[in-house]
């Protein structure tokens, strides 16, 4: 995924757009393996500013994901803006240094940049719906698929005392 700024790179309130797309591989986030569904669409705004270049981006993308109740596998639907800040190398200030991306030159791969923000958008744990019910936590079964009635009956015994209790309210 790469992006030429030649164009804006010496003209100060000048402005280019990309559209990119480009399918990812797979990858593992060390408790899951996520994979993409669809290929990631790129939109970039570049504008020179005379001592950066702000970015402003739109990722769309659609992922394979395995919900942390049911363990169905579902498609997630990606769609996420960031921004960005790029300057080159000989321009940067000690704060760019630190935070923007350095440019030696002006063709720019900007796919690892892409994935960073992908990475950070994720869910902490996927959840195909608000409404999933998960798994059943006697028999194991899907909930969303199946009604269980496991443990309706299994009452703690030291919760037995409070089931004879009853509210004069």
């Amino acid at each position: 995924m790469k992006v030429n700024v030649a164009e804006v790179r010496y003209s100060e309130g000048e402005s280019v757009h990309f559209e990119l797309m480009e399918d990812f591989s797979s990858f593992d986030l060390g408790t899951e393996a996520l994979s993409f569904h669809a290929p990631v669409h790129v939109q970039l705004q570049v504008n020179n500013t005379n001592k950066a270049m702000l970015v402003y981006g739109n990722i769309q993308t659609e992922l394979k994901a395995t919900c942390g109740r049911c363990l169905e596998t579902y498609v997630y639907p990606l769609s996420l803006s960031f921004q960005d800040e790029w300057v080159f190398r000989a321009q940067a200030t000690e704060d760019l240094l630190e935070s923007a991306l350095l440019l030696d030159k002006d063709e720019v791969d900007i796919k690892e940049r892409i994935f960073e923000q992908i990475v950070l958008a994720l869910p902490m744990k996927f959840i195909c719906s608000a409404e999933c019910q998960g798994l059943c936590p006697t028999c194991g079964a899907n909930r969303n698929l199946t009604p269980c009635h496991c443990g309706e009956d299994n009452l703690n015994p030291r919760f037995a005392a409070l089931g004879k209790w009853q509210s004069n309210d």
